[in-house]
């Protein structure tokens, strides 16, 4: 029986959502066929011991781009002499040699900066990650990716000699399993929401822009922006209050059940980012019956197909046109949640996890060659 290594020490992360699922179905389908050890935080060890019993669920507390990481890590994977491992995210050491499958997200952080820090430190810190990038580009047996869109973004960047071995395992939405938790400042009012980080790449503030221009034809008009709070949020806040943007409500970390609530009840979801590599938000307002107003780049309108209303990000006049839209036409707007339950109907976790088993075999096969 082959031994595989899971590296799911982002478990607990946003983007930990997608090991999350990915376990779950290896230990249902696939834990006869090989030997799964995954490493999470030893803090929840037993936590996922006993949701995913059929794995071998170990600790590894090595912090991502830390030198532990590129040492002890590097011991504890020989450790377990795998036939191959799969790290979950770029992040891993430089210096392991054995047999990998690495999934990419996306290429936001090459493409894009994030800057919250002193400038010198961001750029170092950005450089090393796009070596680290490029070296598991070319190191990996196979290359796992969301979207086709990120496959292309990373042939694109890297070599058309890439493809071959780069998979699409398209992901689903989370099934928000929490009860809705109403939220007093927004209960009976009409409004956008947003609900994610505000990184540039996700390009809120052309939301903000593009809603002030609305709230002056539409006073009761509100904006609900969730997201925990920090140098990028507190940015925008102080742009609202600079400008006296009313209504703009910024709460801050919210709960499963104040999401769910807030996906139930808006006027439309907008997701204007400039990048993402799968954009999961997207399915699940769908999934609870919000219309969805997207821009028209990277992964959307794979993701949304048909099911959004679409504008250039770079545009404010295009995003308010299509929220108007949606305000004058409630036939339109009622299509569009049809169509987004219809559409995300055909996402499937499932699939994502077999997707993921076949990259395991193309790349156990590659190093056996």
């Amino acid at each position: 029986m082959k031994t595989i290594v899971i590296d799911a020490r982002t478990i607990d992360s946003s983007t930990g959502h997608y090991t999350q699922y990915l376990l779950h179905h290896l230990n249902a389908s696939y834990a006869k066929k090989y030997r799964f050890i995954v490493l999470t935080p030893s803090k929840t060890v037993a936590k996922w011991y006993e949701r995913y019993e059929k794995l071998d669920i170990q600790s590894a507390d090595e912090k991502s781009y830390s030198v532990r990481e590129q040492t002890s890590l590097i011991a504890r994977l020989e450790s377990h002499r795998p036939d191959l491992v799969h790290f979950t995210m770029p992040q891993q050491p430089f210096l392991w040699i054995g047999p990998s499958v690495t999934t990419i997200h996306d290429l936001t952080l090459v493409r894009y900066d994030n800057i919250d820090m002193n400038r010198l430190i961001y750029k170092m810190k950005k450089g090393v990650f796009i070596s680290l990038i490029r070296t598991v580009i070319m190191r990996s047996k196979a290359i796992i990716t969301p979207t086709q869109f990120v496959k292309n973004d990373i042939v694109e960047y890297m070599g058309e000699k890439y493809a071959d071995k780069i998979h699409v395992t398209l992901e689903a939405g989370e099934i928000i399993g929490a009860e809705p938790e109403p939220i007093k400042a927004l209960a009976g009012k009409q409004f956008l929401t947003f609900v994610g980080n505000a990184f540039p790449y996700k390009n809120v503030r052309r939301t903000i822009i593009a809603y002030a221009k609305l709230k002056k034809k539409y006073p009761d008009l509100h904006l609900a922006l969730g997201g925990k709070k920090d140098f990028f949020y507190e940015e925008h806040e102080a742009y609202v209050k600079k400008h006296k943007i009313p209504d703009v409500h910024f709460l801050g970390y919210i709960s499963d059940g104040e999401k769910r609530w807030l996906l139930q009840n808006c006027l439309a979801y907008v997701a204007a980012s400039l990048s993402e590599g799968f954009n999961m938000p997207i399915t699940e307002a769908m999934n609870e019956g919000a219309p969805v107003i997207a821009s028209n780049a990277s992964c959307h309108p794979e993701v949304a197909g048909d099911a959004a209303l679409y504008f250039d990000p770079h545009s404010t006049e295009e995003l308010v046109a299509c929220v108007e839209e949606l305000m004058h036409n409630r036939k339109l707007r009622d299509e569009l949640i049809i169509k987004g339950k219809e559409h995300v109907s055909g996402f499937s976790w499932k699939r994502m996890a077999d997707q993921t088993v076949a990259a395991y075999e193309f790349a156990l096969k590659r190093s056996e060659k």
